[in-house]
């Protein structure tokens, strides 16, 4: 009890100690509630600066936040944009079959078909570019050279002709109008009396005579032209050679051979 009464004691006279001391700052004639509340409770340590930098904190989370909710609110799509979107492809998923008839519900709908009828008339030729100057012009040399290169293509191409050959033995007879062919060569009696050799149509020997009527290979190797009187109009100059014969060759020449000897050549080898 007695250690109690002691504290207590104390404890009254730490409360009179203070509240002499307030007294003595606040001078003779003035009343303690006009000084300062640190002057008042000098034990009481409240930090400002701390509560201030809270304080600010606090202001700036709120600011972002909402900030970002503005921002967030700003960059949603207008609702009409997400409305109108459909009225867009409605001329193309749906065919015309006829005008329109249906009222117009306000001026959306008005401005819409306005909007797209120009799109619907617009020709097909404004898509493709004009071809430029450059890519048109063909330079001389080019155009100079290109139907030569196109002949040795087609040329190159086409596979040669099989040329044929004919072997004409003794005793054969041609009479005015009448001749000895192959695919390419072609030996005629004409009209006017002339022996005449042409090559794919191309007369390339001929006699030059104007009398013969008769064409004869005879059995002694003689090739003879014979005119309307039985004389000779013309003749190659290989008698006494029997067994020869007359050759249409393959390769654009007549000849009469013998056992592979050439006794007479006429045309162009080739």
């Amino acid at each position: 009890m007695a250690e109690n009464r002691r504290i207590r004691l104390r404890r009254v006279a730490e409360v009179g100690s203070r509240r002499g001391t307030v007294q003595a700052a606040a001078g003779p004639g003035r009343s303690p509630a006009l000084l300062p509340k640190r002057a008042l409770s000098p034990l009481v340590d409240v930090n400002w600066a701390a509560i201030a930098v809270v304080a600010l904190v606090l202001l700036s989370l709120g600011a972002a936040t909402y900030a970002g909710f503005r921002l967030g609110h700003d960059e949603r799509p207008p609702a009409d944009a997400t409305l109108r979107a459909p009225s867009s492809l409605e001329p193309d998923t749906a065919p015309s079959t006829g005008p329109d008839t249906s009222p117009s519900t306000g001026p959306d709908a008005s401005s819409s078909i306005e909007s797209d009828a120009p799109s619907s008339v617009e020709p097909d030729d404004t898509v493709a570019p004009a071809p430029s100057a450059s890519a048109t012009s063909t330079s001389p040399s080019l155009a100079a050279t290109t139907p030569e290169r196109a002949t040795r293509t087609q040329t190159a191409g086409r596979k040669a002709p099989a040329w044929e050959q004919r072997v004409i033995a003794a005793t054969s007879v041609l009479t005015t109008g009448q001749s000895w062919a192959t695919n390419r060569l072609r030996l005629q009696v004409t009209g006017g009396g002339n022996l005449v050799l042409q090559d794919q149509g191309r007369t390339v020997w001929q006699t030059g005579t104007d009398d013969g009527v008769k064409l004869v290979m005879q059995n002694d190797g003689h090739l003879v032209l014979y005119d309307a009187g039985n004389g000779t109009a013309w003749s190659s100059g290989t008698a006494g050679n029997p067994g020869a014969t007359l050759i249409l060759r393959a390769d654009g020449t007549m000849v009469i051979a013998l056992n592979g000897r050439v006794l007479f050549r006429a045309g162009t080898a080739g």
